[in-house]
């Protein structure tokens, strides 16, 4: 299918999102939703953000988690105009009180832990008195580092075809991925989104060693390319993680490694849990009580591990809204980001966040 096609496909898909959107949010419809949700068994919606940016890195890194700073500060205006941004200590006492839910209630969520939140979204929140959480992984801030998705896709967007050496590419453990980026970069620059987000997707799944060794290889092309850890977002430093803490966010566990607990083994996944909760509360000097899955990835058994780890509680990026019976080590959120908030002239629409905050069941 050529490229003309696919943009034709997704655009007229936008349009007609935006038209269902428009239609029940300028009829009666929106109104009576909200009513409804007053009255018949209330959730919580619960949102995940990763980046919220601004200038000249707001090109940078996956396209798929970030929102610009202006529609961050339009949404947050709609939200408090039809939702009660409430805390995670104000669900969870509703759960244990077993009380019933406010009205529209909603948490607003950060994974990863990016620098330019502290920018970007902190003084909007605290301008705006909004609480929110905000999951770090421990080694990332220890490192001050950036995340390698975000180089992986920032590099094979636009790379020239790579090859690499045939000694390399046979590795029977990481062979099958440089391949892989070797494919990517043969195609069109606008033709490698979706490869490479499969590829991401792969990667985050694959354990520590085998992903280590593939990004070692990946280092050599990154390296000599135009692209450095300067061009790229980062990761907040423990000083800013503090101030967070200070504010408005409760902060929250993202494990160390920003590793797939179901891509590990049960002792591995217990040290991740483990070993970042206690990093956190050295540094913050607070109970870290709430975690968020990498990924998403959860299971049974890793969801039993976070509960036996002495989290309260715990997100998956399953989408959907949670009742106060919901299993608290099984949360879901909406993730947010630019391409389900904008219209077909990628501005803000008050209607498409009505209809993916309302209906999103």
């Amino acid at each position: 299918m050529s490229v003309l096609v696919k943009l034709t496909k997704l655009e007229m898909k936008r349009k007609i999102k935006l038209f269902l959107s428009s239609m029940f949010y300028y009829s009666q419809l929106f109104g009576l939703v909200r009513l409804w949700n007053n009255f018949n068994d209330r959730k919580l919606t619960v949102l995940t953000f990763h980046r919220v940016t601004h200038g000249e890195l707001a090109s940078r890194g996956l396209p798929t988690i970030s929102i610009t700073m202006k529609n961050f500060e339009l949404l947050i205006q709609f939200i408090k105009k039809h939702f009660k941004v409430i805390s995670l200590h104000e669900f969870l006492t509703c759960v244990q009180e077993e009380s019933k839910l406010p009205s529209n209630c909603l948490i607003l969520s950060f994974d990863d832990g990016y620098e330019e939140l502290s920018r970007n979204a902190l003084p909007i929140l605290k301008r705006h008195q909004l609480p929110a959480i905000l999951f770090v992984p421990t080694a990332a801030v220890d490192k001050k580092s950036t995340f390698w998705w975000d180089a992986v896709y920032a590099f094979l967007k636009n790379a020239p075809q790579v090859y690499f050496d045939r000694t390399i590419s046979n590795d029977r453990v990481a062979g099958p991925y440089l391949k892989r980026f070797e494919k990517i970069t043969s195609l069109l620059p606008e033709e490698r989104d979706h490869s490479i987000f499969d590829l991401i997707e792969s990667l985050q799944s694959a354990n520590a060693e085998i992903r280590e060794r593939v990004l070692e290889h990946f280092q050599t092309f990154y390296q000599g390319s135009s692209l450095s850890n300067d061009t790229l977002p980062g990761v907040l430093k423990w000083n800013e993680v503090k101030k967070f803490s200070d504010s408005v966010f409760e902060i929250g566990s993202h494990t160390v490694n920003h590793q797939f607990l179901t891509s590990v083994g049960e002792k591995d996944a217990k040290n991740e849990l483990a070993h970042s909760k206690d990093v956190l509360e050295g540094q913050l000097n607070k109970e870290v009580s709430c975690f968020s899955y990498p990924g998403g990835k959860y299971d049974e058994k890793t969801a039993q591990l976070v509960g036996e780890a002495g989290y309260a509680c715990a997100f998956t990026s399953d989408e959907g809204l949670n009742s106060s019976s919901e299993n608290l080590y099984k949360l879901k959120r909406i993730n947010i980001s630019d391409d389900n908030l904008v219209n077909s002239k990628d501005c803000f629409s008050k209607a498409i966040a009505a209809w993916c905050l309302f209906l999103n069941k």
